[in-house]
């Protein structure tokens, strides 16, 4: 049996670790749940409901390694978790919501305004497992290991699905400029 001080430290240390994996990832894993939800104190939320559930489940986890990956399929279901919950309530109950969604065209005053519009009405057209391929590949800069972890799928499955859908947005964009 493990003395009194022992265990403490061992807690100690434990708390220190996860304090240091928090600072290390708590902007991938907000942007990644922002650009999901588009509203930053729902965004701030989950974010938090993320970590707590990392901390308190973190003994489940076996591979110390696989932490990021890990991390990133909690705050997916917790973000899926929100919208059966939002989608849920009867519709008398949904008030709108000031929303600070920041479109893309926010970002590039400088680029011409349809060509952003065009961009963002394609990246909303796409289907929600392809939203995440670029969620997680662009906005998270998860590795295609790690997505492929997150999403349960092979890397090589990731990849070329990734590269595909790259490619089709390329045409889209190059076409809507003809």
């Amino acid at each position: 049996m493990m003395s009194k001080s022992k265990a403490e430290s061992q807690t100690g240390e434990k708390a220190h670790s996860f304090s240091e994996l928090y600072r290390r990832h708590v902007n991938q894993v907000y942007y990644y749940i922002y650009s999901r939800v588009q509203n930053t104190a729902d965004a701030e939320d989950i974010c938090s409901e993320t970590f707590i559930t990392a901390l308190e489940t973190r003994h489940k986890l076996r591979d110390e390694s696989r932490f990021k990956p890990w991390l990133f399929t909690i705050a997916r279901n917790k973000v899926n978790d929100y919208f059966r919950r939002v989608y849920r309530r009867p519709k008398s109950e949904l008030t709108p919501k000031t929303v600070d969604k920041i479109s893309l065209i926010d970002y590039h005053d400088g680029l011409d305004r349809d060509r952003m519009l065009a961009l963002e009405q394609m990246l909303n057209a796409l289907t929600p497992i392809e939203q995440d391929y670029i969620r997680l590949r662009l906005i998270a800069d998860l590795p295609f290991a790690d997505i492929a972890q997150v999403l349960r799928q092979s890397e090589n499955k990731v990849k070329k699905a990734y590269y595909r859908l790259v490619e089709r947005l390329k045409a889209q964009v190059e076409e809507n400029n003809d």
